[in-house]
């Protein structure tokens, strides 16, 4: 299982974001899960520490099988179709309660979900007409937030402010309580989600990520330190 003998499922692997999770816990010595719903669309080889399952995420019985001895989840589903009501409701509420609730009943050490920005008490930090846009999405991530935090689990959940993969000069700051928004690289969203498996700090904890040099000068008394 590599260096550290751990294991992780990765739920949406074949995401943007996905795809550098397991790039990052694959570099940091992990054994990985590439949960998949077609595997042979995966744009990897298996191998010592990776295995590529396909999984449906409408059932909990396919994912509590592929989650069967895992140490930890990290969720990085996300609909492709945002402004699809059914789409959002399978994928960005129902999949990620159904991960959750599998990793519940299997005993994950702990589950890494990547929500967004806009999502529950963070709602006001984006603007009106984005806002007004992503309002069917975000009200499906902040029900599955909501339940990730009540059922018992040990979590920690990212909000990323808006994706991108170029580069950035500030590096990630944390925000809490929605009082942050800025843009983030998608392979940093991959590695604090890796660092999050590890860092007792960030624990049942809701957090807000972004790139400290686009976050707002009135908001920058609001960036955290972990």
């Amino acid at each position: 299982m590599g260096d550290t003998g751990k294991c992780v499922a990765v739920a949406g692997a074949t995401g943007r974001t996905g795809r550098l999770v397991v790039d990052e816990l694959l570099g940091r010595g992990y054994g990985v899960r590439a949960l998949v719903r077609t595997a042979g669309r995966a744009p990897w080889a298996p191998g010592q520490n990776l295995k590529i399952m396909q999984v449906d995420i409408a059932s909990i019985p396919s994912l509590e099988q592929a989650l069967e001895g895992a140490d930890f989840a990290i969720s990085a589903l996300g609909s492709k179709k945002p402004f699809s009501s059914r789409e959002n409701a399978l994928v960005d509420n129902q999949g990620v309660q159904n991960l959750t609730r599998a990793a519940l009943s299997t005993g994950v050490q702990h589950i890494v979900v990547i929500s967004s920005i806009g999502a529950g008490d963070s709602r006001t930090a984006i603007n009106f007409i984005f806002r007004l846009l992503m309002g069917p999405v975000l009200r499906m991530k902040t029900a599955s937030e909501e339940f990730v935090r009540s059922c018992g689990i040990s979590y920690t959940i990212l909000r990323p402010g808006g994706l991108t993969d170029k580069e950035l000069p500030g590096g990630v700051a944390f925000g809490e309580g929605g009082s942050i928004t800025g843009m983030i690289r998608r392979r940093d969203v991959a590695r604090v989600c890796v660092d999050a498996l590890g860092a007792l700090a960030m624990r049942k904890r809701v957090l807000e990520i972004v790139d400290a040099a686009t976050v707002r000068d009135s908001a920058r008394a609001h960036i955290i330190k972990l």
